[in-house]
């Protein structure tokens, strides 16, 4: 419990780290029933959202499978920035870092993954 993933920097200093027990916290609570929805996105006027069937259901994560897909390289760090009020004197900007994984890959993270139609 008392680990971490670090981003180390090329002489192996901590950048950046992640408690076990603060991702453990978030992983189980976001991630033990999850659906990955299709979609399209219309930016050009008022954003507007088209989605697609089928879904694609995930049952049954746990922690250690996180950290197995993690390690396999399955899970990907990407780094980020959320910029509010860019164009005013008062722009602020927030770490928005994020793990991600390709679709492909999904199956990796759950006991049950598969497609829903809706």
């Amino acid at each position: 419990m008392g680990g971490a993933v670090e981003l180390l920097t090329d002489a192996g200093h901590c950048a950046a780290a992640w408690s076990f027990g603060d991702l453990m916290i978030g992983w189980n609570k976001k991630h033990a029933q999850a659906a990955y929805v299709p979609y399209e996105s219309e930016k050009e006027k008022d954003p507007a959202y088209q989605y697609f069937s089928p879904a694609l259901l995930g049952e049954g994560t746990d922690f250690n499978r996180y950290l197995a897909a993690l390690h396999a390289g399955l899970v990907i760090f990407d780094p980020g920035s959320k910029i509010m009020k860019a164009s005013t004197a008062k722009s602020t900007v927030k770490a928005r870092s994020q793990f991600r994984i390709p679709v492909k890959n999904l199956t990796s993270l759950y006991q049950k993954f598969g497609p829903v139609e809706f």
